[in-house]
């Protein structure tokens, strides 16, 4: 069997190439992260404005480092009206946080503990 040996060289390229990989995809996860935060923010104005009501950030847009390429936009409504339609919030919210999977929840009626969590956790916008 023949043994193959990689010149210095090859490895100096190859840690180059690694590290230029790992940089553009941090720059691509901040750009992303600052892309989903405003997202969330003109989101929450949306809200306030049109329907009145208290609009709470959770999960892992509130800590950059937990952020992830997969990660998701989290938030939670509080004191809706009980006349809001709220798929037609949802709807209006899915326009604006495009092309980032949210999930929008009424505090009053998600489990205590989850309410609870957010209350604590979370950040109002």
């Amino acid at each position: 069997m023949e043994e193959y040996r990689i010149t210095r060289e090859q490895l100096d390229r190859y840690r180059a190439g690694w590290l230029e990989y790992k940089q553009r995809k941090e720059l691509d996860l901040a750009v992303r992260y600052n892309d989903a935060m405003a997202r969330a923010r003109l989101a929450a104005g949306h809200i306030k404005q049109r329907y009145k009501c208290r609009v709470f950030l959770f999960g892992s847009l509130l800590l950059k480092d937990r952020f992830g390429e997969h990660s998701d936009i989290d938030l939670a409504v509080a004191d809706l009206a009980p006349e809001t339609n709220f798929w037609q919030l949802y709807s209006e919210v899915m326009n604006i946080l495009h092309p980032f999977d949210f999930d929008l929840v009424e505090l009053e009626r998600v489990d205590p503990a989850v309410r609870e969590n957010i209350l604590k956790g979370g950040v109002e916008l």
